[in-house]
């Protein structure tokens, strides 16, 4: 498989360019992480899908951390924003079975590996093998009270998903949470710590990319209620028209990422944290 990491966001609620704010001890980015658990975890290469006016510093900057001998592709998105076209973008340049990632949140090894094992544990399923998706327990993905967004699933028997709802998501002083559909008007309701949500981390065939440009070429920005398709929103039609299959790989694991200014120090502890308990772990 290769990885599609999607670093072409504007990071509006940050006020920069999130993809490569340091965050590590020596000014590590997170997708700096990324690359090199997917080198780890044997991904035949990383396909980079960026903005144009970013494409230079992006190159620069995985010229000068990335290892030599991971294979490295940059792609430019079309002039069509939105995680579902930003997957489309990466036609040209993979050859077959391919994972998605975002660039801004830290997945590590356990993650990925997993991916690449539950797709190919997915594909040994009589009939045509499904498409992947990590769920995360929401409890273990949202460090601040900030807003964030995180696709809600509803996973029916045996792990396969029947719906994905892109939802902005508050956590409360208390701990608990809160949500809605992103985009609505509708008023926020309790969610459970442990609802299973998809923090964009997929296996996909080859075959997604036709309706994905079937769905770009329906999609009417000025009549929608957000101006961006997202990724999940072309998958939850799939699924509830049952034209394909997904298959919820379910993990205990954290995800972190960065969505606002103050979830950099909270990223850095974490990372140091994670750094501390390898280097103490004994050597067998």
């Amino acid at each position: 498989m290769h990885l599609v990491l999607l670093a072409a966001g504007h990071g509006r609620r940050f006020g920069g360019l999130k993809q490569l704010a340091p965050v590590g001890p020596n000014g590590e980015a997170i997708m700096d992480y990324t690359a090199q658990a997917a080198l780890s975890c044997g991904y035949a290469g990383v396909v980079v899908i960026v903005r144009a006016e970013i494409r230079g510093e992006i190159a620069a900057h995985i010229h000068r951390r990335w290892p030599a001998e991971l294979d490295v592709e940059l792609v430019v998105q079309a002039p069509v924003p939105g995680t579902a076209q930003a997957v489309l973008s990466a036609r040209p340049a993979v050859p077959g079975p391919f994972a998605v990632a975002n660039a801004d949140d830290l997945y590590g090894d356990a993650a990925l590996d997993a991916l690449a094992t539950g797709f190919q544990a997915a594909a040994t399923t009589s009939g045509r093998a499904p498409h992947v998706l990590v769920g995360y327990r929401l409890f273990r993905t949202v460090l601040t009270s900030g807003p964030v967004t995180r696709g809600v699933c509803v996973v029916g028997r045996e792990g396969a998903l029947r719906r994905i709802v892109e939802h902005t998501v508050l956590r409360q002083d208390d701990g608990s949470f809160r949500g809605r559909p992103a985009g609505s008007e509708q008023p926020f309701v309790d969610l459970s710590g442990r609802t299973r949500v998809s923090m964009n981390l997929w296996g996909f065939h080859a075959r997604v990319f036709d309706p994905l440009e079937e769905a770009i070429g329906r999609f009417d920005p000025e009549r929608a209620p957000r101006r961006e398709l997202l990724l999940p929103d072309v998958m939850n039609n799939l699924v509830s028209a049952r034209s394909d299959a997904v298959q919820v790989v379910g993990t205990a694991a954290r995800c972190i990422g960065v969505t606002h200014q103050e979830d950099l120090p909270l990223v850095r502890s974490e990372i140091a944290e994670a750094a501390a308990e390898r280097l103490s772990a004994p050597r067998v």
